[in-house]
């Protein structure tokens, strides 16, 4: 193999990845669950501070409720397919049902980075970063939530070479490919896949009927998750 042509790959293998979302903290309330017979969604909010993208105004709060109503309709998509039936539910629509959970959460950082130096450079350069928390809520009487775990995700994509770094015939399917396997919509699918398979994992472990196979989660740091006390509101 050519020298020159392995170092964009030694450089991606370095740098942890070419385009990924990993649970970076993981929270269960306790080591037994009650297992739903549904999981509703809300659409997650977003940080306005930490939400760069390169709109502003009325097109900014149309992009950031886009966002989070596509990314909740792939959560639901993902969740339906691989652990139980879900919906997604309004922002405001109460929950008294005590046989569903109820998954909310809150994109804490969204970085669009810049989409020329991604898919011309790469090695990180215009890398987009997408981070969320994400609280999940068990119905007790009288529709009060019982938060039963609470999970951080972190990512994004970009530490592969661009196009000016392949040969001369992958300079235009890198063009083509790039819109698709990295940016903000490539992050959402991942950042959803990430949280199906930790809630997976978890129901998995104490041998849960699943809609699908077992999915296992991408961590950082200390692969096993701790147990903390319950939380209620």
């Amino acid at each position: 193999m050519n020298s020159f042509k392995t170092i964009p790959l030694i450089l991606c293998l370095t740098l942890g990845g070419c385009a990924s979302v990993s649970v970076s903290r993981q929270e269960w309330s306790m080591e037994k669950v009650r297992v739903p017979e549904q999981i509703l969604v809300r659409p997650f909010t977003v940080d306005r501070q930490n939400f760069r993208v390169d709109r502003d105004g009325g097109e900014l709060v149309a992009f950031e409720q886009n966002f989070s109503a596509e990314f909740a309709s792939r959560l639901v998509e993902r969740l339906s397919k691989y652990v139980r039936p879900s919906m997604v539910i309004s922002a405001n629509e109460k929950v008294t049902n005590p046989k569903v959970w109820l998954i909310e959460g809150h994109f804490t950082r969204v970085h669009q980075g810049s989409r020329a130096l991604r898919t011309l450079v790469g090695f990180g350069l215009g890398a987009t970063k997408t981070e969320s928390r994400v609280d999940v809520f068990q119905v007790a009487s009288k529709g009060r939530l019982i938060r039963i775990a609470q999970l951080e995700t972190t990512g994004g994509s970009n530490a592969e070479p661009g196009a000016l770094f392949s040969s001369p015939f992958g300079v235009v399917p890198r063009l083509i490919t790039s819109s698709t396997t990295m940016g903000l919509a490539a992050d959402a699918r991942r950042t959803a896949r990430t949280i199906t398979a930790a809630i997976s994992e978890k129901l998995a472990a104490q041998n849960a009927l699943l809609a699908g196979r077992p999915l296992h989660a991408k961590r950082l740091g200390n692969p096993t998750p701790p147990i903390s006390n319950q939380s209620a509101r």
